[in-house]
């Protein structure tokens, strides 16, 4: 203690020094059912992040895996000893399996529903966060036209968990098929269009805070997630009349497109030498009449409120403006993934645009993105395209 002492100082005006590797750091908190009862239904679970294997140039992945178990006493109270070491409260720089030191989920038991509800926290010294409840969303459907609008119970106000966005999303075996993001004005709905023959015909719906509790030796930076249980919907998806269509982003054609193979993975746009593209165009095998065109995880380089345009053509040369769309949501939110231990998506945009029923048979159809003028006037120029995921064409169901 005596050759702690001239330190203090200095550790109270860093806020805190480095703790030695055996020293407790202390995990408190609250489990709750759903109704706001302690928790009754066993111990939770602390799991870790360890790193995946990726290719080169792919960002880093993680896997969360079981570490621990925390017993809550019958009023939902727990208190769970782990050390410095273990956090990396004691500063010192170690081998470690983990992909972050101070990285740890903590959740109810497995669901056999399907559901789960989580805090993914950075803990490092001491912490109470934020209770832990059981979410009961009671998904439903209900009959809109051309597919149907989901619902939910809104999670409870929890402590001063901040209220959460509410994210749904249709997957497939190869990424993600939709995004619907309520917290930016988009509907629930979802159709037989969305799920297309790639997904696995459920929606998923997931509740999502971001905040964090701050004390004067240290923070706590938290998640709360809660997955609704897997939604059935209640159609099958439907294949477009571009599936296996070629494409083209700049002046060549690429055959096959990897926009209209059905796969999920986001992919580069071909564009001009030394550029990102900028439009990408669809070939169909012979003249067609769109009604509906759907955009699936496009990344559009450029300032926000950005408005889709579809237009066709016969041979290529001369083309007509089929549709503008709204005005497009900033896609600034996603939902939590474990593998990145972070919100997702945030960039990507899903854009479903009905077309007049009057629009002429084409053979191509164009898609491009661009920021009108602030009188309303059509854009400029035409914003750069990333990658996308896919892009497909529906005739008249």
């Amino acid at each position: 203690m005596t050759r702690l002492t001239p330190l203090l100082p200095l550790c109270l005006s860093l806020l805190a020094c480095a703790m030695e590797p055996d020293a407790p750091v202390f995990l408190s908190g609250t489990a709750q059912e759903a109704d706001g009862a302690p928790w009754r239904g066993g111990p939770l679970l602390l799991t870790r992040p360890l790193p995946v294997p990726v290719p080169a140039n792919t960002p880093p992945r993680v896997r969360f895996e079981p570490w621990a178990e925390v017993t809550p006493d019958a009023d939902g109270l727990f208190l769970h000893r782990l050390t410095a070491r273990e956090t990396g409260a004691d500063e010192i720089v170690r081998p470690i399996p983990w992909a972050a030191p101070n990285a740890f989920q903590l959740l109810l038991p497995p669901r056999a529903d399907g559901g789960r509800d989580l805090i993914a926290m950075e803990l490092n010294r001491d912490s109470d966060v934020p209770p832990l409840r059981l979410w009961n969303s009671n998904v439903r459907a209900a009959e809109a036209p051309g597919g149907v609008m989901l619902a939910w119970n809104d999670m409870p106000q929890v402590a001063d968990i901040p209220e959460p966005h509410y994210f749904v999303e249709a997957r497939g075996p190869t990424g993600r098929a939709w995004l619907i993001r309520t917290g930016e004005q988009e509907a629930p709905w979802l159709g037989p269009e969305i799920l297309e023959d790639f997904t696995d015909g459920h929606a998923h719906v997931q509740a999502f805070s971001s905040g964090a509790r701050v004390w004067v030796h240290t923070s706590l930076y938290y998640f709360a997630v809660h997955d609704a249980p897997p939604f059935r919907l209640p159609f099958e998806g439907r294949v477009p009349i571009s599936r296996g269509a070629d494409c083209r982003g700049g002046r060549n054609v690429v055959s096959p497109c990897p926009f209209t193979d059905g796969r999920l993975e986001a992919v580069n746009v071909p564009g001009p030498p030394q550029a990102l593209a900028t439009e990408l165009t669809l070939i169909l095998p012979q003249p067609l009449r769109p009604r509906q065109v759907v955009i699936r995880g496009a990344r559009v380089v450029g300032p926000p409120e950005q408005v889709l345009h579809v237009e066709g053509s016969v041979d290529g040369n001369d083309w007509q403006l089929l549709r503008t769309s709204p005005v497009l949501p900033d896609p600034t939110s996603g939902p939590y993934l474990d593998e990145t231990n972070s919100d997702s998506g945030s960039q990507e945009l899903y854009v479903r645009l009905e077309l007049p029923v009057d629009v002429p048979e084409v053979r191509e159809v164009r898609v491009w993105f661009g920021k009108p003028l602030p009188n309303g006037g059509p854009p400029p120029f035409k914003q750069s395209i990333s990658t996308l995921r896919e892009v497909s064409l529906f005739g008249a169901p």
